[in-house]
């Protein structure tokens, strides 16, 4: 027989269970972080520093485990570009006239250079405030993933200097669109979009609407297949946080989290 007492210091906890099993189910951001969670506890069950399972094992228990992660950066990376594409000529299209798309470019514009300044700004004195990388150590957590990636012998980037800007400026716009777009250069991308948007303005109507209607068909299957990503959202989170914790390490981990903190406290500026 329960006494009635053990039944009401059970209620609680019952109810707090029931209203995280409903948030998990109806919130994807609840599912990430649940992801993450059990990620964790999984790669520090296959990590070395606990000794349970045979590094022999878990290195490719821990790949398999990342797969879905894996397929889900692949997913978007796959779309990216055409989403990109289609999104900014889409949108600069959209202007009834040139005459307002010059408002709009002007004003945006300087919308985007003030704004880009305060962030930088921010982001520059939070980091100095805080010192993220004091907790981290970024050659090790790259070597430790990627160690053919790490060169020694890498020359520090050059700032350019002011007779070079003209040619730096050029070199933005590419000379083949199709090779930026493979390549994955987006800013070289949106470029192109601004120019093929701009263009679409100044035509006709009738001339610019079969373009303009297949460019949002594009927009449609890209999020559709964005869609389907997030499906993988959570799955692919716990694989990849296995891996990465199995191989680095709870010390590396716990100095990376720092730094998501630090990136999460300037956003919040």
């Amino acid at each position: 027989m329960v006494h009635p007492i053990e039944v009401l210091s059970l209620e609680p906890l019952r109810r707090f269970t029931g209203s995280v099993q409903h948030l998990v189910e109806t919130h994807l951001w609840a599912r990430v972080l649940a992801g993450m969670g059990l990620g964790i506890l999984v790669g520090l069950a296959l990590g070395p520093s606990a000794g349970w399972v045979d590094p022999r094992v878990a290195a490719p228990l821990v790949s398999w485990l990342a797969l879905p992660g894996t397929l889900f950066l692949a997913l978007i990376q796959m779309i990216v570009v055409a989403l990109v594409f289609a999104s900014v000529v889409r949108g600069l299209a959209a202007s009834e006239s040139p005459a307002q798309l010059r408002a709009l470019g002007i004003g945006g514009a300087t919308f985007f250079i003030v704004t880009s300044a305060i962030a930088t700004a921010l982001g520059l004195a939070v980091a100095l405030f805080l010192r993220p990388g004091d907790y981290l150590d970024a050659q090790a957590l790259v070597g430790a993933l990627e160690p053919a990636s790490v060169s020694s012998g890498a020359a520090p980037l050059a700032v350019p200097g002011f007779e070079t800007l003209p040619d730096l400026l050029v070199g933005l716009l590419p000379d083949n669109p199709l090779a930026s777009m493979v390549g994955g250069q987006m800013l070289q991308v949106i470029l192109f979009a601004v120019v093929v948007g701009v263009a679409l303005v100044n035509m006709e109507p009738e001339k610019s609407a079969p373009l303009f209607e297949l460019l949002g068909s594009i927009q449609e299957v890209c999020m559709k297949v964005v869609g389907f990503a997030m499906r993988l959202a959570p799955i692919a989170v716990f694989g990849l946080m296995s891996r990465l914790t199995a191989t680095v390490g709870i010390e590396v981990l716990a100095g990376m989290g720092f730094y998501v903190v630090t990136v999460l406290f300037g956003l919040s500026l």
